[in-house]
């Protein structure tokens, strides 16, 4: 692999649709740039951007969408992605159906890094992927 690509920095961003998915866009080409394969670098998008989406569902309550930043950065044994809102956590509110297609956004983001960390407080949300570089020998 040629030499990672400087960290990748987005900070600011609108928590809505439209700037959302020009940061999972510009997301994808700095993760192909470091080097990673199009199906790893698809986990990392995805978990990604569900975190994104989260922040736009979750973080803002009211008074207008709110700003997310974004950090990622190449390490030798892995990319790391941080996502931190300035928001409030909320509750989920329980979906009484019996199928939902609410509250599966955690579960995505663990089941595609190989570490998904989240710490809430007063002030806001970081979300914190990771995805190993190295396997992880015997």
């Amino acid at each position: 692999m040629d030499e990672p690509p400087g960290p990748f920095r987005c900070h600011g961003v609108e928590a809505v649709p439209e700037a959302l998915r020009r940061l999972r866009h510009d997301l994808m080409a700095w993760v192909l740039a470091a080097g990673v394969d199009e199906a790893r670098a698809q986990d990392i998008v995805l978990a990604s951007y569900e975190a994104l989406a989260n922040v736009a569902d979750h973080a803002y309550d009211g008074g207008g969408p709110g700003v997310v930043d974004l950090d990622a950065a190449v390490h030798p044994d892995r990319i790391e992605v941080i996502i931190s809102d300035h928001g409030r956590w909320r509750t989920p509110v329980v979906d009484p159906r019996p199928v939902s297609l609410r509250g599966r956004g955690l579960l995505l983001l663990r089941a595609s890094a190989d570490r998904a960390d989240i710490a809430s407080g007063e002030a806001g949300t970081v979300v914190t992927l990771a995805w190993d570089l190295a396997p992880v020998g015997p």
